[in-house]
């Protein structure tokens, strides 16, 4: 199986990896995701490629082990013990045990954002990402990932719920931080520089014109989305065009040029080199990744038209 030399988005990670996962595991797009461990890594395909993803997940283990890698090192998962996978780290899942228990909460980077905005204690960044627990602990995160559980199977979307029950979960992790190289003020410029982008990302990409409406330099608005997000203020820019070319690419009735120019490109060819660069891969071959090649012939064939 060839796997992306650089990102993988949580669609992509499910299609790659997890063959058996039912279809509400496959086609859940929240950005916050809660599985059982023994339902999600059933029947995980394992791989000697590592791979980043653009989402961060936590595994939390009550029986048997998991062993995932980060970056050079391995961690057995046990009882009791949490790891925490960090958008961007390279990964992969070594080996799950047959009698594994536990949860593996999946949230994207707007819900790290967003608990990073309200809560001035440091998390995250530059702390060890391995977690074990006392007792006590594990209690208490076992009874909170069964209410969050619950409380995401509501057929009501009530994210204020069930956010604050998993920045709980996160609050609680987070004494375990060490000192990192950041503060509150990088956060707060991390966050209206994100919710700017998406108002602004398909008319403006500069990254003067951002700091502009923040009234600071380009060279501090860099400095602050790299300290807090280990990338530069461009890189997630870029991010952003690929996450809406990734969306747009799944309707299978419109062609490249198409795409090319609803995201304001200035021709395909431009907008495949622009794609290949960040993802590794051209959109086609995205798009016969994920069977949406497939998805227009069957449609066509079924129109007469081939």
């Amino acid at each position: 199986m060839e796997i992306p030399s650089k990102f993988i988005t949580n669609e992509e990670f499910k299609k790659l990896f997890l063959p058996a996962a039912s279809p509400h595991i496959l086609f859940n797009r929240n950005s916050l995701q809660l599985y059982s461990i023994q339902d999600y890594f059933k029947g995980i395909l394992h791989t000697n490629e590592v791979y980043k993803t653009t989402f961060n997940f936590l595994i939390f283990v009550t029986h048997g082990h998991v062993i995932q890698q980060y970056e050079d090192l391995q961690y057995p998962v046990l009882q009791g013990q949490c790891l925490n996978v960090n958008r961007g780290i390279r990964t992969k899942t070594i080996e799950v045990s047959e009698d594994v228990e536990g949860f593996i909460a999946i949230y994207e980077e707007e819900v790290l954002t967003h608990f990073l905005w309200h809560n001035a204690k440091p998390f995250y960044y530059n702390y060890a990402p391995f977690f074990p627990l006392d007792l006590y602990e594990m209690k208490a995160m076992l009874a909170s990932f069964i209410i969050l559980d619950e409380e995401l199977k509501q057929p009501q979307n009530r994210a204020d719920i069930y956010l604050n029950l998993f920045f709980s979960i996160l609050s609680r992790l987070s004494y375990h931080a060490e000192d990192v190289s950041w503060n509150l003020r990088d956060v707060q410029i991390l966050y209206k520089f994100k919710e700017l982008v998406k108002d602004h990302y398909m008319e403006h990409q500069p990254v003067a014109f951002y700091a502009d409406l923040l009234a600071v330099s380009e060279n501090y608005l860099n400095k602050c989305v790299k300290r807090v997000m280990g990338m530069s203020t461009k890189q997630w820019i870029n991010e952003i065009f690929i996450r809406r070319s990734q969306i747009l690419l799944q309707d299978a009735t419109k062609d490249i040029a198409e795409i090319a120019y609803a995201l304001n490109f200035h021709s395909a060819s431009y907008f495949t080199r622009f794609f290949k660069k960040i993802t590794g891969i051209t959109p086609t071959a995205y798009r016969i990744n994920n069977g949406i090649i497939a998805i227009k012939a069957e449609k066509m064939k079924s129109k007469g038209i081939i």
